[in-house]
């Protein structure tokens, strides 16, 4: 028993409570009793609070953080997509169990969120990405709370981290006379400089995501309705070079878009360089071939918007680098500089509905204020 007569006559009672949540380390507490029955006492008192779970502040569980998030990712696997469950599992086992790996999850409370919320704020996240973090944190406790681990969830209190102008300070996007100092650096007469071309071209012209570009097929480009049929997108496998093909992100992702007619004899004239340059790495092309495939390999996301920054560096271009995704805001950013409707804006995005649409471009459209001014100075 750790009870131990002090010099002075009295005891002190040495008790352990558990391990801490975060650190892993066993928690003790002591007390200083006047007689040995005292202690005893105080002992055995303690230690029926610790195990009935009624000291607040250490509450008992063997069932561990680690063990629930390996709960909760096989149940999601079956559950997601499996891009979607890629980027679920990225994020879980890259940001959220390194912080709570030796800990027992009754042991986590309200106050250890926060504090591991914080520590993401410390590392300069987005607040978009650490309210995207904290979903998974939450999701994860309601698992233990329908496997009746837990009474009462964590994180019910925690709201989603406010983002002010979030989108305002962060979307970037190319005028057209940006885009047209970028394009024109490309010489057609080369293979690979053709592609970009094509490419980038088309990104900045349909808005399309990037996923959804890189699974177009020739048989979903029209030329002559000149339409293009979105309904599938290619995700890259996490790891080699594999890449998995999938329905769009939503139901309202699978669209039809029309292109204007330059797009269009740009594509028609890239099917010709691709089944030549393709035949030299002995590939036959096909109305499955995807449009944007130039050699063995599929491009991703990095080599495409590497390439940008790249350039812009060797060339010394006096326009910002801006990422693949950012050549979709720039094209809604385009469309509204041109007063399209923002249901059409919708629409050819794939967004479910205006709202989405509105949510993240409203401060690009144009104030209605000065138009409605100069209604009321009509009524003078």
């Amino acid at each position: 028993m750790p009870i131990r007569k002090l010099q002075s006559g009295k005891y002190r009672v040495d008790i352990s409570l558990g391990i801490d949540p975060i650190t892993g380390k066993r928690r003790r507490t002591t007390k200083i009793a006047t007689s040995a029955k005292e202690a005893e006492e105080i002992y055995y008192s303690t230690r029926r609070k610790f195990h009935n779970g009624d000291m607040p502040s250490v509450k008992r569980t063997a069932y561990s953080f680690s063990e629930l998030v390996e709960k909760y990712l096989t149940l999601k696997k079956t559950e997601l997509k499996s891009s979607t469950y890629s980027a679920a599992e990225n994020i879980v086992n890259s940001r959220i169990l390194p912080y709570f790996k030796n800990s027992t999850i009754k042991f986590i409370t309200q106050r250890e969120i926060l504090e591991y919320r914080e520590s993401l704020q410390k590392d300069n996240l987005k607040h978009t990405y650490i309210n995207k973090i904290m979903f998974y944190v939450k999701d994860i406790f309601n698992l233990a709370i329908e496997e009746n681990l837990l009474s009462e969830h964590p994180t019910k209190r925690i709201k989603n981290l406010k983002i002010k102008d979030a989108f305002e300070d962060d979307i970037r996007f190319w005028t057209p006379e940006q885009f047209q100092t970028f394009i024109s650096i490309f010489d057609e007469k080369k293979y690979k400089d053709f592609f970009k071309k094509v490419y980038y071209t088309f990104a900045y012209f349909t808005g399309v995501r990037l996923g959804e570009q890189l699974a177009l097929e020739w048989n979903d480009f029209n030329k002559y309705s000149l339409e293009i049929k979105v309904n599938k997108t290619l995700t890259k496998i996490k790891q080699g070079d594999d890449f998995l093909v999938t329905n769009p992100k939503t139901s309202s992702s699978k669209r039809v878009i029309t292109i204007n007619k330059k797009l269009a004899s740009l594509l028609v004239k890239w099917k010709s360089h691709q089944k030549e340059g393709l035949g030299k790495y002995g590939i036959e092309q096909s109305e499955k071939t995807r449009i944007f495939k130039f050699d063995y390999k599929t491009p991703d996301r990095a080599y495409l918007t590497n390439f940008i920054k790249r350039t812009c560096e060797k060339h010394n271009l006096d326009i910002p680098p801006i990422s693949v995704h950012e050549l979709r805001h720039s094209h809604v950013a385009l469309l509204i500089n041109r007063g399209e409707d923002i249901y059409i804006i919708s629409q050819r995005l794939g967004h479910k509905t205006t709202t989405t649409t509105y949510d993240i471009y409203g401060h690009l459209f144009p104030s209605r204020q000065k138009e409605l001014a100069d209604r009321l100075d009509e009524l003078f």
